[in-house]
């Protein structure tokens, strides 16, 4: 079997005859026939008929064609991934993000990237404490896009853009604490302080915790830390972009102390190692921030 007489055997049944498949194919009904024939003679089985003077699919033949339809679109697919990869461009793009960067950010890019490289496949690694730029540091991931400080510069071999800005607030549950009620730091270690773990990289240490001497629970990401939240078992520290329908319905209300930043706002920047070179993908990618 050839891909030539897959092509020959779907043209056939797609025109409906060998006058108008060999037209279409440029060559001649004696050659079609005869790639039919050879095709048929190899399985030992019959795969058009000439029933009421038409070429018509056997039983058989109908069960070969639909498997030869779905070679043929294989055959296409890796025909442009060939030539994809011939251009230089990447198989395979990570890319990593924090959860406190706003996927309204970065999913628009994504969507133009995969218009214009169809044959590159992007893994999307989400997570939270500075993880995108852990990864990014081991080498990991391509291109993180993570929340950005000026001490940030010391880690060395850099690059950056600016994204956006983000804001993190200090939030818990009416039920813990009341709107209307004044809150102070002892009114806090009442209750458990719900963070998320800190990452490998040597800043993200337990001396980051802006309050000390309370009990403490951990959770992986963002999404887990919201729904602890919500469900009243502590207080912590969140995007807001997260919780604003929960601010806007009254779930949770936003703490205000006057001992401690109820507030943190920074910058969010897209991040890549200076000796990486990147790939034509890549750099659509990092231009679309530009």
């Amino acid at each position: 079997m050839t891909l030539d007489q897959i092509k020959t055997l779907c043209r056939i049944v797609e025109c409906g005859t060998l006058q108008k498949a060999a037209q279409s194919l440029h060559k001649t009904q004696p050659a079609l026939s005869m790639s039919i024939k050879k095709l048929e003679n190899e399985y030992g089985f019959q795969i058009l008929t000439r029933d009421n003077y038409r070429l018509t699919l056997t039983k058989a033949g109908q069960s070969f064609y639909h498997k030869a339809q779905e070679l043929l679109q294989s055959a296409s697919q890796l025909s442009s991934l060939g030539e994809h990869l011939g251009e230089g461009n990447e198989a395979k793009i990570r890319l990593g993000y924090d959860a406190i960067c706003p996927l309204t950010h970065i999913l628009p890019i994504l969507k133009r990237c995969q218009t214009q490289f169809p044959f590159t496949e992007i893994e999307l690694i989400g997570g939270s404490r500075f993880s995108a730029l852990d990864l990014l540091k081991k080498e990991e991931i391509d291109i993180a896009i993570s929340p950005w400080w000026p001490t940030l510069y010391a880690l060395g071999g850099l690059e950056s853009l600016p994204v956006t800005h983000f804001s993190v607030i200090l939030v818990a549950t009416p039920e813990l604490f009341p709107a209307h009620k004044r809150i102070s730091i002892s009114d806090l270690k009442q209750e458990v302080h719900i963070d998320v773990e800190a990452s490998d990289l040597s800043f993200d240490t337990h001396d980051l915790i802006l309050l000390k001497g309370c009990r403490q629970w951990r959770t992986k990401d963002a999404y887990t830390l919201k729904n602890m939240l919500v469900e009243g078992l502590g207080w912590g520290y969140i995007p807001e972009f997260m919780v604003e329908e929960e601010l806007q319905s009254g779930e949770l209300v936003k703490l205000k102390l006057n001992e401690i930043e109820h507030e943190i706002s920074g910058e969010i920047r897209l991040i890549k190692r200076q000796e990486c070179t990147l790939g034509p993908v890549s750099t659509m990618i990092w231009n679309e921030f530009v």
